[in-house]
């Protein structure tokens, strides 16, 4: 085990003064012969993402390693950079982290790598970390053009709301899409591809322009996950009904799942790798250990969820893989 270098707690609490989802580890892991593991969330916010560093959080003492989990409420990637950075100079052995922009995370991955930390990006595959944990983003896209022609019609007209349109993973998810309704369903159409920023408030208002704009747009696809929240709003503002207009929403918060359940929601497709904190964990552990994972991108399933699945009961395991 490579050795640490120590900073205090005091110190590492004001490096990230302000930022929600803080929880500093209580012991030092260089004292306790623990790993030393942080998670670097990019949107403590989103029920989703800080439920999954909670289970991060919750694993540590059977998994051996001493947990820090910190994160923004808002997408910010200069904070996460930040954090990366402090979680270094904290002699982190492993981060788990979202590298939801590779340009400008790219030389502080090298940085990490180069100081012995091992990098595992979740929710964002990308090639250059150590390792990759998220959705099967092809998978994902061609499933999303499956369950909407089979709930809409091969005819379709989406509407489709993103984080934004340079996102890696959602970049590829939205190609895979596009992909599969032009080899599988050639009477589908893309009739927009809106921008949210990750932000229910703007989703809803993406929705009722969009509608407004296009009135044959019949459905809609949110590949992110403050999407959902805002279908009711915008929908609404629109002058629509539940079922007036189709929604495949992603994964399966609360706001998502009440969606479901009044019918703004057709179906929902839940992201499985939230709960894929312990491979996370383990591949970090095994690369220590000098005995590491020779596949780097480990692309995870998603689970479709319709209002006859309600109260939903979480992924099944046979879709979290393991070491």
């Amino acid at each position: 085990m490579k050795k640490r270098a120590v900073v205090s707690l005091v110190a590492g609490l004001a490096l990230v003064a302000g930022v929600a989802g803080c929880s500093p580890a209580t012991e030092d892991a260089s004292e306790s012969g623990q790993l030393n593991i942080w998670y670097v969330n990019p949107l403590t916010s989103y029920p989703a993402w800080a439920a999954s560093m909670q289970k991060f959080e919750d694993e540590a003492k059977d998994g051996g390693y001493i947990a820090t989990g910190v994160g923004p409420t808002k997408l910010d990637t200069a904070a996460n950079v930040s954090q990366i950075e402090q979680a270094i100079a904290d002699g982190a052995d492993g981060i788990i982290f979202c590298n939801t922009d590779p340009t400008s995370f790219a030389s502080t991955i090298k940085k990490a790598q180069d100081a012995g930390v091992v990098m595992v990006t979740i929710g964002c595959i990308d090639e250059v970390s150590d390792y990759s944990v998220g959705t099967d983003n092809d998978a994902f896209g061609a499933t999303a053009a499956d369950t909407i022609a089979a709930d809409v019609g091969a005819d379709a007209s989406v509407l489709i709301i993103s984080t934004d349109q340079t996102t890696p993973n959602q970049l590829a998810q939205v190609t895979a899409f596009k992909a599969a309704i032009a080899s599988k369903h050639p009477e589908m159409k893309v009739a927009a591809w809106e921008s949210d920023n990750s932000d229910t408030a703007v989703a809803a208002q993406k929705i009722t322009a969009s509608l407004q704009a296009d009135p044959s747009i019949s459905a809609i696809w949110c590949v992110e996950g403050q999407c959902p929240g805002g279908v009711p709003t915008g929908l609404g503002e629109a002058g629509k009904k539940p079922g007036d207009v189709y929604v495949l929403g992603i994964d399966t918060v609360d706001t998502t799942t009440a969606a479901l359940k009044d019918g703004w929601l057709g179906a929902t497709l839940n992201q499985c790798w939230f709960d894929a904190t312990k491979l996370a964990t383990d591949l970090i552990k095994a690369k220590v250990n000098g005995t590491p994972s020779t596949q780097q991108s480990w692309g995870i399933g998603v689970d479709p969820v319709t209002a006859a699945k309600l109260p939903y009961k979480g992924c099944p395991a046979s879709l979290i893989p393991s070491l």
